[in-house]
């Protein structure tokens, strides 16, 4: 059995994420050359604009643009991806199945990220790229943070295992000596009064 941390549960979220930006990413591309097809002028300039910006998702999901780190802060936070994916869904919705199909996911993904955005938390991880997922991976995995059990490991404490084990037990071990009080009898009394001392003699 192996322990996974906290750390590397949310890694694998980050990583869920990661590959979905990139496959709705990659979708959005296919649905505005597919609407570009069937489209007026205008329309194939705003499927260019957005599959360029679906372009540069894709990069920036795969490593960080000193760029977007600089001027595009909003890329960092589940509210502005969710802006950037309601806007893919906008510019490729059309009235074919392809271009319904992925308008409505692309809005569905930037709506999921809206509500995350409100209920966030500090115990869910922040968007990052997957290199930065994979370097916090790999640190963990290097410290050793992920090490598995022994086969038969116990989760109890030592004290609990030593009471478990067999020794000797609180009822068979001989109660402490208490001090004993005599009773001067008749014959103690005698015996004392008749004792030759060095000062008293037999009267």
């Amino acid at each position: 059995m192996r322990i996974i941390s906290r750390t590397k549960i949310e890694d694998i979220i980050g990583f869920m994420f990661n590959g979905l930006n990139v496959l709705f990413c990659l979708l959005v591309i296919g649905a505005g050359i597919y609407k570009s097809i069937h489209s007026g002028f205008a329309d194939i300039v705003i499927c260019i604009y957005g599959g360029i910006i679906a372009a540069l998702m894709i990069v920036n999901e795969i490593k960080s643009i000193e760029v977007s780190e600089k001027y595009f802060l909003f890329l960092t936070t589940y509210r502005g991806r969710s802006m950037i994916f309601i806007f893919f869904g906008c510019v490729v919705l059309d009235s074919s199945i392809v271009n319904i199909v992925a308008g409505t996911l692309n809005l569905c993904l930037g709506l999921l990220y809206m509500i995350l955005s409100f209920i966030t938390i500090s115990s869910f991880p922040q968007p990052r790229p997957i290199s930065g997922n994979q370097d916090i991976w790999n640190d963990y995995s290097a410290d050793g943070m992920d090490l598995g059990r022994p086969k038969h490991h116990s989760v109890e404490s030592e004290i609990a295992i030593r009471l478990k084990s067999p020794g000797p037990r609180l009822s068979s071990v001989p109660p402490p000596a208490t001090p004993q009080h005599f009773a001067h009898t008749e014959e103690d009394a005698t015996s004392a009064s008749t004792t030759v001392g060095p000062f008293r003699g037999p009267y």
